[in-house]
């Protein structure tokens, strides 16, 4: 129970999930560029967001799911110690998430873990994950994971 409260927090802790609008602007030219930032000097009616008007999936709706699977999650941890006792850190992946809930696309994006068997295996278990049907568009984010040992074990 204190494992997973623990897990949870640090879960809870390192959600730090990016999100961009991305602009395309024509300069008086005729050039056409992409930014995540409004270019300076170039007039606002020559400047639209691309994409579509539906919203992304909040930040605390992909908490949500991750809190439902953070037990099978850890437990991929505590397989993964029996091989690496001093296995802890913190990973990154940059998941797509469908509108159906489906993960459309997932990669690791920064390890500290130094597992590539492990990293493989949560991707793997993420990928199975469905975040539920939504009227929310694909929604892409990084989603940051820490790992440590319970207390009794370090």
């Amino acid at each position: 129970m204190l494992i997973e409260a623990f897990f949870c927090v640090s879960l809870t802790l390192c959600s730090n999930l990016a999100h961009a609008e991305i602009y395309q602007s024509v300069d008086q030219n005729g050039h056409i560029s992409f930014s995540d930032k409004r270019p300076a000097g170039i007039a606002s009616v020559t400047l639209k967001r691309t994409g579509k008007k539906k919203r992304e999936r909040s930040r605390t709706e992909i908490q949500q799911v991750f809190d439902k699977h953070k037990g099978q999650l850890y437990r991929l941890y505590l397989n993964a110690r029996k091989q690496d006792p001093d296995l802890k850190g913190g990973v990154e992946y940059i998941i797509d998430i469908e509108a159906s809930g489906e993960v459309a696309n997932i990669t690791l994006a920064s390890s500290s873990l130094n597992s590539k068997p492990f990293t493989d295996q949560l991707m793997a278990k993420i990928q199975q994950i469905n975040f539920g049907a939504s009227d929310a568009r694909r929604t892409t984010t990084v989603y940051p994971m820490q790992f440590y040992p319970p207390n009794n074990s370090q």
